[in-house]
């Protein structure tokens, strides 16, 4: 017998050693498929999905109107409800017995109330108490801003309202604000309410002898009040109004305990968490397709350089002006050492255009195309912005993209989108945008030699 021969029997022995290893594992695996198949079907089947839905579509389906302004102010991806300087502007203008909501005291005489005030304090004429919003103190070299102060002088009482919506108390806050509040009315019976949406307590334990923790619940239960009271002397738009403000607390910061959307989840993740958990892993990253088609449309164009990319920015640039030396001196930003670059900015919210001038080494020459592009506002939307020595935006537009394209996920559409957009700008925006930028670096080297 040959030595090849020896070698392949060799083999063969060795092989087929292997065989019932590899068949335990393809039952393992067939096992492990079952299970998922199992554990994906139990999800599937379970009735409190179809709860979770009606529950979802119930609240997109009941229209805030606070949630929608704060959208248009803030921009998309945005919400008034998680603004915490919105929420303390709201309060201290229903505490002001003296503002143009018309309900007089009454808000402020039911918040006392619902935070259990002295009956000192509660029993006093509030009529012509005055609100202070971010009332200024110093304690310690420490500058601080109460959130709200309700100031009675006539019964030499007052009410002082921290507000933590989404943040959280921060170092010794708590014990400035009442130090500095008792050496500026030392002779006032003072009460403390420390509100947040849950009632947390005071960070340091000897604060809470003097904070009263109160809810956004209690703000609710008042606003709610005001509003299902038809006797009481609330203008009808006034009304309108903290109706809104009343479901947007509802659906955003103190959900119904029976309806709540998250615990719900939570209770379904735990029960079905070896589905839902599969189902995560092979998660599409739609975020992720959408950038590779915007790589693909810039790729395919012939006047456009990719540059480099982070995880919410795609950055490109005109090949024109990689043929201007001065373009080369972008500083700590690009490997390129882009001066300029196109960007395509994911976040937050929806895909937006924005042309951006970044920081260099030549502050003159940035000046320059800065200056240069301040006279064109026709062609940059930002053609009259401040020029600052880091960036400094020159365009910005958008969104590009549908509202929706994540909800409503159309490959097709989203690259026909994509595709338009682009071809749109490359034959309308770029070529007064690019020209106007290859003039001011080509001038800049014509007027200084480099």
């Amino acid at each position: 017998m040959q030595t090849n021969d020896v070698e392949t029997m060799g083999q063969m022995a060795a092989l087929n050693s292997l065989v019932p290893e590899l068949e335990r594992l393809e039952r393992l695996l067939a096992d492990e498929n079952a299970d998922q198949v199992k554990a994906l079907e139990s999800f599937a089947s379970d009735e409190s999905l179809q709860r979770l839905k009606e529950l979802a579509e119930q609240q997109r389906s009941e229209f805030d109107a606070l949630d929608f302004i704060g959208s248009l102010r803030l921009g998309s991806g945005s919400n008034l409800w998680r603004d915490e300087e919105f929420h303390s502007n709201l309060l201290a203008w229903l505490l002001d017995p003296r503002a143009s909501h018309g309900i007089r005291e009454c808000f402020l005489t039911n918040f006392l109330r619902e935070t259990c005030a002295q009956s000192g304090v509660q029993d006093a004429d509030w009529t012509r108490a005055s609100v202070i919003r971010e009332w200024r103190n110093e304690v310690d070299d420490q500058l601080g801003f109460l959130d709200v102060l309700i100031l009675n002088e006539e019964a030499h009482a007052l009410c002082a309202i921290e507000n933590k919506v989404f943040s959280s108390e921060h170092g010794e806050q708590l014990t400035r604000y009442r130090k500095a509040l008792a050496g500026s009315y030392p002779d006032f019976t003072r009460h403390h309410v420390f509100l947040t949406p849950r009632g947390a307590l005071p960070y340091r334990e000897e604060e809470r002898e003097f904070w009263q923790p109160s809810t956004y619940a209690a703000v609710l239960s008042i606003v709610q009040q005001i509003v299902d009271d038809n006797s009481s002397p609330v203008k009808k738009d006034v009304r309108s109004f903290l109706r809104q403000y009343a479901t947007t607390l509802r659906r955003n910061i103190v959900p119904d305990p029976n309806t709540n959307i998250r615990e719900m989840v939570r209770e379904i993740y735990l029960q079905h968490k070896e589905a839902i958990d599969l189902i995560i892993e092979y998660k599409p990253d739609l975020e992720e397709e959408v950038k590779s088609v915007f790589r693909q449309a810039i790729d395919g164009q012939d006047e456009l350089v990719a540059d480099m990319e982070s995880p919410k920015i795609i950055r490109f640039r005109s090949v024109d002006w990689d043929r201007i030396p001065g373009f080369k001196t972008g500083t700590g930003w690009s490997p390129s050492d882009s001066l300029i670059t196109f960007e395509i900015h994911f976040g937050p919210g929806h895909p937006h255009f924005q042309l951006y001038l970044g920081p260099g080494s030549n502050d003159g020459l940035r000046a320059f195309v800065h200056q240069g592009v301040s006279q064109h506002p026709q062609t940059f939307s930002d053609a009259g912005k401040k020029y600052t020595p880091a960036w400094s935006r020159l365009d910005h537009r958008g969104p590009i993209l549908s509202a929706d394209y994540l909800d409503v996920w159309n490959p097709d559409a989203v690259r026909e989108q994509i595709t338009m957009w682009m071809s749109d700008f490359i034959s309308n925006q770029f070529p007064a945008m690019n020209e106007v930028i290859v003039n001011c670096l080509c001038d800049y080297e014509a007027e200084t030699g480099g």
